[in-house]
């Protein structure tokens, strides 16, 4: 299953995961408060990116975004 890079802007600045889904669309779907970044910005380098939070969108979503659906209810 391909890996999508996504943003949450909470509006003073911005938090990053990465989610193993079929389609960006999948993602947006389910969680309509993340934006799908089909290139990576160019100050991310592959540490960075590689220490990011990672899940499979059929699983339940963990850290920052497991808080951020919470309150989304």
């Amino acid at each position: 299953m391909p890996e999508f890079l996504v943003v949450y802007d909470y509006g003073q600045g911005g938090v990053w995961a990465r989610i193993k889904a079929s389609t960006p669309e999948e993602i947006t779907t389910k969680y309509p408060f993340l934006e799908v970044m089909l290139l990576r910005p160019s100050w991310m380098d592959d540490g960075l990116y590689n220490r990011l939070e990672t899940f499979d969108i059929e699983q339940p979503p963990t850290g920052w975004v497991a808080k951020v659906v919470e309150e989304q209810k």
